[in-house]
């Protein structure tokens, strides 16, 4: 019996791969790794979960030991920890050294040095680091767009795939591949297509039967505490869990709380069961298979609920009770403080300043006010927003005037900055794109120089308006779309009237 290292995949790599549960006869590697391995452009179309691409990565990481090139995967930003898990095991093993980078900072550090070999970062941190001249596209030889569906903006990949050289590996992992489809043609033509969302793939077979399911709307990186939960709420006789692999399985099994005979974990066909859970998100043949087994039960990311109703033919909600439990307990520590600050006493000075509106208002109104801007709720002004410009040396922010309706991202703001203003990308503090406008923060001492050269570039094809942001409230400054001066609002002086007539 042949293994996973004759398939053209790195011994140590192969031996990962096993460890998650993968074996040479499985359809998944057959069709993944060996073209990988080769350098062979791929197109894979897989439920949205990490976990289906494990075999194609752990190609990719074997091909990238027999060159020097640089291997690149891009991700969507609420991915990049569930691809982390996946893909740098795999490196590990390989001794290849590799990173996962949320922001530019490390990952440029260890690209201008030459150590690194292997970046796992979303298009706006690699666009960010192309800026920098730390990212050397021309040095890219395996590159992974996973998921490009959901990233928030094509143009920081369209800016970095004009230097990819041309016989580069391309390898694209998309979760809907009807509307994936334009981006196969421009980037991997005649790339080797799998995967069972592929329709050609599936022609002259018949689409499995679409069960309905309950679905509890997850993020990834919680499902052990949904896990829990849900075991509580619902309290199943027999209980499955399935998943993915067996990495997978292993972390579902960390996730309960005790050893529990009326649970089963399992990475293949589910047994008759009161209750299904599916820690992983199945292909449409292995829903209609677990839905056969007991009520179907989907612990699905927010990016995948579009999947999950292609799936199912009805979604329930549901609930995990941890979530509300945990907003009670935040509720009651805060409630807590509160009665800490009445049994302190010594409020006749604050009272004294609230009495007017005490006036005007019911007291219980006034006190809830209060609360949401002391708990900084969406949309409330707090009681220390700047009011004034910030003081020399600290933060002051830019007001911009193209925002998200011109389509723009942060990546398209710091290229302004650091190529038509010169300013140096680590000077670039938070970037805030609003409807009409947006806010950059830049050291104080240079702002209005900033905003000076800044006005009259363009951003996104449009010849934009700077100016030093003067602290007006957002509500009232997001809806007139300007900075908070007079002059900024292009307010008129009142027209000059005549004599009145007699």
């Amino acid at each position: 019996m042949s293994g996973i290292a004759d398939l053209h995949v790195a011994p140590a790599v192969a031996g990962a791969l096993e460890a998650f549960g993968y074996s040479a006869e499985d359809a998944l590697v057959r069709d993944q790794a060996p073209a990988a391995a080769r350098g062979t452009n791929l197109a894979l179309a897989y439920p949205p979960a990490a976990r289906y691409s494990a075999p194609a990565l752990a190609g990719v990481v074997s091909a990238l030991l027999s060159d020097d090139t640089l291997g690149l995967v891009l991700v969507p930003s609420q991915a990049l920890a569930e691809w982390a898990a996946v893909l740098l095991p795999l490196a590990e093993a390989a001794g290849l050294p590799a990173l996962a980078a949320q922001a530019p900072g490390r990952a440029g550090r260890a690209l201008r040095e030459g150590t690194l070999r292997l970046l796992l970062t979303t298009p706006e941190t690699a666009y960010a680091l192309l800026e920098r001249s730390a990212l050397k596209t021309e040095r890219v030889g395996h590159l992974v767009l996973a998921w490009p569906e959901q990233f928030d903006s094509d143009e920081p990949v369209t800016a970095l795939m004009h230097d990819v050289p041309a016989d580069a590996q391309r390898v694209l992992v998309f979760a809907a591949y009807r509307t994936a489809h334009p981006l196969l043609e421009r980037y991997a033509r005649r790339a080797h297509l799998a995967g069972p969302l592929v329709p050609n793939l599936a022609e002259g077979v018949e689409a499995p039967a679409r069960p309905a399911a309950r679905v509890a709307t997850v993020s990834w990186s919680r499902r052990a505490g949904a896990l829990t939960s849900l075991l509580d709420v619902l309290d199943p006789a027999r209980l499955t869990v399935w998943c993915a692999d067996r990495a997978s399985a292993a972390a579902a099994r960390a996730a309960l709380p005790v050893a529990d005979a009326s649970v089963t974990i399992t990475t293949g066909d589910a047994p008759k069961s009161d209750t299904v859970i599916a820690w992983d998100l199945p292909d449409p043949a292995r829903t209609a298979q677990l839905a056969s087994a007991g009520e179907l039960v989907f612990l699905a990311p927010p990016h995948a609920t579009a999947y999950v109703a292609q799936v199912t033919s009805r979604q329930h909600p549901l609930r995990p009770a941890g979530a509300l439990e945990e907003v009670r307990r935040e509720a009651g520590r805060r409630r807590q403080l509160v009665e800490g600050e009445l049994e302190k006493g010594e409020l006749e000075g604050d009272l004294l300043a609230l009495a007017p509106l005490f006036e005007r208002a019911d007291p219980a109104l006034v006190a809830s006010a209060l609360y949401r801007l002391w708990r900084g709720a969406p949309g409330a002004v707090a009681p220390t927003a700047t009011s004034a410009p910030a003081a020399e040396g600290g933060p002051a922010r830019i007001w911009i005037g193209v925002g998200k309706k011109d389509n723009v991202a942060p990546a398209d703001i710091v290229a302004a900055l650091t190529r038509d203003v010169g300013m140096d990308s680590g000077k670039i503090g938070r970037i805030e794109i609003r409807e009409l406008f947006a806010l950059v923060e830049v050291p104080a001492g240079e702002a209005d120089e900033i905003a000076r050269r800044l006005s009259g570039r363009q951003i996104r094809r449009r010849t934009v308006t700077a100016k030093v942001d003067r602290g007006r409230p957002d509500s009232t400054r997001e809806r007139s779309g300007r900075p908070d001066s007079t002059r900024d609002r292009g307010e008129r002086p009142a027209p000059r009237r005549g004599p009145k007539p007699r």
